[in-house]
């Protein structure tokens, strides 16, 4: 009787509550218009939020590749280049949008949707 008190309460205890988020991992960020999720803003820094939020780049970096780095990379490209580079951000997975050494030294070499600004 006791082991299966014991067995009830740590199911209990492992059982996600109404306090639990799913974070960048939950249906939402999968990307795509296949779900009914809300689009993250169309902006230079709505689609770096989503690399720190899929843990593709780090918020704060002292001498690699962050956020404020990624929003003033996509600001410096052509209008056009910019809607390419946010709409692969939006469109993809967490796990594709993740490189070597994501997310505190990201590979950004290997990182395909800010490749496509290149000229």
């Amino acid at each position: 009787m006791v082991r299966r008190l014991s067995f009830v309460l740590l199911l209990a205890a492992c059982n996600a509550g109404d306090d639990t988020t799913d974070g960048a991992r939950a249906n939402c960020a999968q990307g795509g218009v296949l779900t009914s999720c809300p689009e993250a803003a169309h902006t230079s820094s709505g689609a770096c939020w989503r690399l720190v939020d899929c843990a593709a780049i780090p918020l704060d970096a002292m001498n690699d590749f962050d956020w404020k780095r990624c929003v003033d990379g996509i600001d410096k490209l052509t209008a056009e280049r910019q809607n390419l580079v946010i709409d692969c951000i939006a469109a993809s997975s967490c796990d594709s949008l993740k490189v070597e050494g994501s997310p505190d030294h990201p590979n950004t070499n290997q990182m395909s949707c800010l490749l496509l600004g290149d000229q």
